[in-house]
């Protein structure tokens, strides 16, 4: 996959996760800053689904283009984020 094609895929998958998010009627909830595409906020989206129990990790996997032990690593980060910083659900 060129990097072309890979950054069009992760757009097309952010406005995969955000109709997600707005089906559940969360979207109100999304910080602006985060609204538009970029690597940073689709994984932020990515995460907030995550976290509100919108999609699972295979979901998590499929939207952020990443294999299992990435994904694992990731999981990891966002709880010590979360536990740092908060969330958007909070």
């Amino acid at each position: 996959m060129t990097p072309a094609e890979r950054a069009a895929r992760l757009e097309s998958h952010f406005a995969q996760v955000r109709e997600i998010i707005q089906a559940e009627e969360m979207w109100e909830r999304v910080p602006e800053r985060a609204w538009k595409f970029s690597p940073e906020n689709l994984e932020g989206l990515v995460k907030f689904a995550y976290f509100g129990g919108f999609i699972d990790m295979a979901g998590v996997r499929r939207l952020l283009v990443v294999d299992k032990p990435t994904a694992r690593q990731l999981l990891v980060k966002w709880y010590e984020e979360i536990r740092e910083q908060g969330c958007w659900l909070c």
